[in-house]
């Protein structure tokens, strides 16, 4: 009798960690979202400006010269930025930014030029 209840026993724990073992490797991470941002950069009269950068992981370019651009940019996972941009204008010269973050909203000038994510 007491053989078969630790046969039983022993068989019992085996199957459990089989199992456990079996739901383990069939387990992945959830996959992280991902999400559709817009990019503008906007350029006061008498200006022109060029950035280029990562948001969430995902290059973008955009120019404008004395008006407004904006792209929407897909697949972003995450809300990390890095940019450098360059403003000129003829009155005033040329100057050149560098900007890093980490913000679901992007608000960053470099003279008279704006970068707007949202």
């Amino acid at each position: 009798m007491r053989t078969s209840l630790r046969w039983v026993a022993i068989v019992s724990i085996a199957v459990g960690a089989a199992a456990g073992t079996a739901a383990l490797v069939g387990s992945e991470a959830a996959p992280t979202p991902t999400t559709s941002k817009t990019v503008q950069l906007s350029c006061k009269n008498g200006w022109r400006g060029s950035i280029g950068g990562l948001y969430g992981g995902v290059s973008f370019s955009l120019d404008c010269n004395y008006d407004r651009n904006s792209i929407v940019i897909d697949g972003v996972s995450g809300t990390a930025y890095s940019a450098r941009m360059g403003a000129e204008s003829f009155e005033h010269g040329a100057v050149d930014c560098f900007f890093t973050g980490d913000s679901a909203q992007v608000h960053e000038s470099c003279a008279e030029v704006r970068l707007t994510i949202r």
